[in-house]
């Protein structure tokens, strides 16, 4: 399985905290990881976001800029506070090869360490992680790279 890990892009300071929108940079940071990785991630078969308006934004833009053809899910698994044994168990009932989940700190960099077995991870806003495993279980997945925003 090849996991894509998009951490969302820069968010307006407002409230509610669910309805935060991404500011002009947070689109930018977005579209321009998108457009870096248009041939990797054009073939992402499942696309699984957090039901926050800022990560919803930032999985329709690197849809539409990557050209991904699929549905987005929306799933409260990928909550800030949410748990890695959620996201596992979401994992291991997804037929998919080639994933992107959508989502936050700090569950993203505990999702990453976990997989890995190792503390590697370090998300800012819009960074995106690569991950290769056969079974989305603790310590079975090598950290490909993290690609910063610019």
């Amino acid at each position: 399985m090849e996991l894509y890990i998009l951490r969302h892009g820069d968010a307006e300071n407002s409230f509610p905290d669910s309805q935060r929108q991404l500011s002009d940079q947070g689109r930018q940071q977005v579209i321009g990881q998108a457009k870096q990785h248009k041939n990797r991630l054009a073939t992402i078969e499942c696309v699984i976001t957090s039901p926050l308006t800022r990560a919803c934004q930032t999985a329709e833009l690197v849809m539409s800029q990557a050209a991904i053809h699929c549905s987005p899910q929306i799933t409260d698994c990928l909550l800030p506070n949410a748990h890695v044994a959620a996201v596992e168990q979401l994992l291991e009932k997804n037929d998919s090869q080639k994933l992107l989940l959508v989502g936050h700190l700090p569950l993203l960099d505990q999702l990453i360490n976990y997989f890995v077995g190792d503390n590697v991870a370090r998300m800012a806003t819009a960074s995106l992680a690569s991950l290769s495993m056969n079974h989305a279980y603790r310590g079975l997945a090598k950290l490909n790279w993290i690609h910063h925003a610019n």
